[in-house]
């Protein structure tokens, strides 16, 4: 009988100690929420591409098609997500305790503050020079504008670039808003180191010199958009270098054609 008990209380007490140590982890749950979301954006698109493809333009198109595609995708899931959040807090107020960022501002929606816009700007300034010191090499060179058809004219590569501004949009909510915003609470300012190492890995396939650069890129973002609580002025960042480095290539090849 003593030996039962003992068994039972072991039990309980192991029991007690994983659901605690839960309790810990669900403190508040939008982090774990956040980071299961995010993981499942990427990785479902490289097991599901066919339900990606639209096939609307000719095949010289597909690739502006696809960043299109991948940059609503990035925004549809967080965002309804959100949504569901913000609706369930306005009839079950109790689940700011474990949920307290539940508005779309709480994850960067919005203009943000006056000092972002302008250090984005300052940041652009800097980017100049490593931009013209990387059109002058040969993979920058053969890499840049991914969508080749930019080079043949004027209204192309603008196309090509409105289209590239949709793709940073979504690819920016989702890495500075969704998931920098979203570790925040647990982690704080290391929350930029964290949404900088998925961003950095992702860059696999890159020239090697852009490759490497992205972890620098990625903590200047983050840093950006923590400072201005809003993910648009990475989108101008990361948009503006992207549109620069396209033109600039294009321009030393010989223009468009």
């Amino acid at each position: 009988m003593e030996k039962g008990t003992l068994n039972s209380t072991t039990s309980k007490r192991f029991l007690s100690y994983y659901w605690e140590e839960l309790k810990k982890l669900l403190r508040p749950a939008g982090p774990l929420v956040v980071c299961v979301v995010y993981s499942f954006v990427l990785i479902f698109p490289r097991y599901h591409r066919k339900l990606f493809r639209l096939n609307l333009f000719e095949r010289q198109f597909r690739l502006p098609e696809k960043m299109a595609v991948d940059g609503l995708w990035f925004l549809l899931l967080p965002v309804v997500i959100i949504l569901i959040l913000r609706l369930i807090s306005i009839a079950w107020p109790k689940i700011k305790e474990t949920f307290p960022q539940h508005r779309f501002r709480d994850f960067g929606f919005r203009l943000g503050r006056g000092v972002g816009w302008r250090d984005a700007a300052i940041f652009f300034a800097i980017m100049l020079g490593f931009v013209l010191f990387a059109v002058f090499q040969k993979d920058f060179a053969r890499t840049y504008p991914l969508f080749g058809l930019a080079r043949e004219s004027l209204k192309v590569f603008l196309i090509w670039e409105a289209v590239h501004l949709l793709h940073m949009f979504g690819w920016e909510f989702l890495n500075r808003g969704f998931l920098l915003f979203g570790l925040e609470p647990k982690l704080g300012r290391w929350a930029i180191l964290a949404s900088a190492i998925p961003f950095a890995l992702l860059h696999i396939g890159k020239p090697e010199l852009e490759a490497y650069g992205s972890f620098i890129a990625a903590i200047a973002l983050g840093w950006l958009a923590l400072r201005s609580r809003s993910f648009l002025p990475c989108v101008f960042l990361h948009w503006a270098v992207a549109f620069t480095m396209d033109l600039l290539a294009i321009i030393r090849s010989g223009g468009f054609a």
